[in-house]
């Protein structure tokens, strides 16, 4: 039983979470302290290695990107997330299942990687998905459990962010580039064993019905955007937040010159500034202003 605002609500549902992850560091090593402070249910699924630029990513072809041999060890992370990934399985050995490629190879794209650990998913859950560098809170957690329980018919939820594309700086705006609620943020599902995925950009869970047909899950139902916003369920996205990550969005997604376009978004001084004004993949009137502006938290 999970205790809420005094009342006991009924837990039947594990917590599945799923992160893919090459090179990691330092937002792999800053989940497991949230984790491990549940008092429910909760296992967390860590896909580790290169995907391939195909069906998701294939894209990012057109813009030049490439995997050289400068971003893995033998298709897998080269920044010590590898072996932290190792070190974590063996404390918690019943909580993390670590899923890899053999022999260098790498995943033939992401839809491949948030795939694999479906077939070790025997019962209903809640699936969640938590990117690298996505951030809930313990209570948000449980508060997202608990809306599940009481809402059956539910089978999957929109979310804000708080989306920084730098450590004091933050999207201000919705409806564009970071919170785009046509496809942004889908992040938790209830799932059950016969759904499988069919895309990762955006997450699509999908499920055959008793007709043949093939559908999205959450078209049997979803919690919008309002409604997990009334619940204080909006997470912290640290999309932009260093150069490392530039630098590897250069690369493998071929954005020109991102590196230095953050650079020069961060020695701003003026705020309030359209993102499109500094990052050239940006095409809308997206709002950049200062987290503390907004009441934010400021990142280290």
């Amino acid at each position: 039983m999970l205790q809420k605002n005094n009342l006991m609500v009924k837990n039947n549902l594990e917590i599945h979470f799923f992160t893919i992850v090459l090179n990691g560091r330092p937002f792999i090593e800053q989940h497991i302290e949230t984790f491990s402070s549940l008092s429910i249910k909760w296992h967390w699924h860590i896909i580790e290695g290169v995907a391939d630029l195909k069906n998701d990513t294939s894209w990012s072809l057109k813009n030049g990107g490439a995997i050289p041999a400068s971003l893995h060890l033998n298709g897998l992370s080269n920044d010590g997330t590898t072996d932290y990934i190792d070190e974590l399985q063996k404390k918690y050995p019943n909580n993390i299942s670590v899923y890899r490629k053999e022999n260098g190879a790498f995943w033939n794209g992401k839809l491949e990687m948030i795939n694999a650990p479906l077939k070790k998913i025997k019962k209903e859950c809640l699936l969640w998905e938590i990117d690298v560098d996505e951030f809930w809170s313990r209570n948000q957690i449980l508060e997202t459990l608990s809306m599940f329980e009481e809402n059956p018919n539910k089978y999957g939820a929109f979310y804000w962010c708080n989306f920084y594309v730098g450590p004091e700086l933050v999207i201000a705006t919705r409806f564009g580039y970071g919170n785009n609620p046509q496809f942004e943020w889908q992040r938790t599902w209830r799932y059950k064993p016969h759904f499988i995925w069919s895309s990762h950009e955006p997450p699509m869970l999908i499920e055959r019905d008793y007709s043949g047909k093939i559908r999205p899950v959450i078209a049997r139902g979803f919690f919008s955007h309002d409604e997990t916003e009334a619940r204080g369920l909006i997470f912290q996205h640290r999309a932009y937040v260093n150069e490392k990550q530039l630098e590897f969005k250069e690369i493998y997604y071929g954005y020109k010159d991102a590196k230095s376009q953050w650079n020069e978004l961060q020695n701003c001084k003026k705020f309030p500034v359209k993102l499109s004004n500094f990052f050239s993949w940006v095409n809308d009137d997206t709002i950049v202003e200062k987290a503390a502006s907004l009441g934010l938290p400021l990142l280290n």
